[in-house]
């Protein structure tokens, strides 16, 4: 049985990594897909293959970042499908500078992207929600937002602020029955911590945690398909840690 058959889902940044094993998870759950993802080559590529699969999805090249390109990609996955059921704000940055030298332009361009851009699209969806008195909004954060990130504090802001952000929207849409939670991976094997560790140090990291490896994308995928479905109807304004034991909140 496909837990979501029926529904629409979005998931921004959903041309790789764990943005990618998202949306093809909850296609293959039975949800049409909407990839919105900056990089349009991508995002196409992901389209595709749900597609193979013999799912349905779009994919809109967005800067979320951007108000009026989170309204255009709202726009075209309403004329496309005509709702919107579920939101997973996955689209995020982490480049690497300790606080002395980090550029105010960077701190902004970081909080810009991973924290307002998760409040842009959460904002731009929650009409639509209401009106419906039903939904699904999901947004990725990070251990770093627990315990603090070395050379990443604009980072680590940006995901602290989204588990605020995420408790403070629950509040408010609670009572339409929309449910708003995060999911908080730990290291896990994508191009973002690829980046800033050799093969050897990212294995490494499996040792010290107490399931004995880091995540795959697909841990993560299977937790927001769960938030993303009847199954979750009595869980919001949580941070879902997907960590191996590495972090315990």
């Amino acid at each position: 049985m496909k837990r979501l058959e029926g529904q629409v889902a979005i998931v921004t940044g959903s041309g790789q990594g764990i943005g990618a094993a998202i949306a093809m998870t909850l296609a293959n759950e039975g949800a049409s897909l909407v990839v919105a993802e900056l990089l349009e080559a991508n995002g196409s590529a992901v389209q595709k293959n749900i597609e193979q699969a013999g799912g349905t999805a779009i994919s809109h090249p967005t800067d979320i970042s951007e108000e009026s390109s989170v309204n255009e990609m709202l726009r075209v996955s309403m004329d496309r499908f005509g709702k919107v059921d579920i939101l997973v704000n996955n689209a995020g940055i982490y480049p690497v500078t300790p606080v002395e030298d980090m550029a105010e332009e960077e701190w902004d361009r970081v909080i810009g992207t991973n924290l307002f851009g998760t409040f842009l699209c959460s904002r731009a969806i929650v009409p639509h929600l209401l009106e419906r008195k039903q939904g699904r909004i999901i947004s990725i954060t990070s251990g770093r937002g627990l315990q603090g990130a070395k050379n990443g504090a604009h980072y680590a802001s940006s995901k602290g602020g989204i588990i605020g952000f995420t408790k403070s929207l629950a509040l408010e849409l609670a009572p339409a029955g929309i449910t708003v939670n995060c999911i908080c991976p730990g290291v896990s094997d994508t191009a973002q911590p690829r980046g800033h560790s050799t093969e050897e140090e990212l294995y490494a990291k499996g040792a010290t945690i107490p399931l004995g490896r880091i995540g795959q994308p697909e841990d993560i995928a299977k937790a927001a398909a769960f938030l993303a479905s009847a199954r979750a109807k009595f869980v919001t304004g949580q941070t879902v840690l997907v960590n191996g034991g590495g972090v315990m909140w």
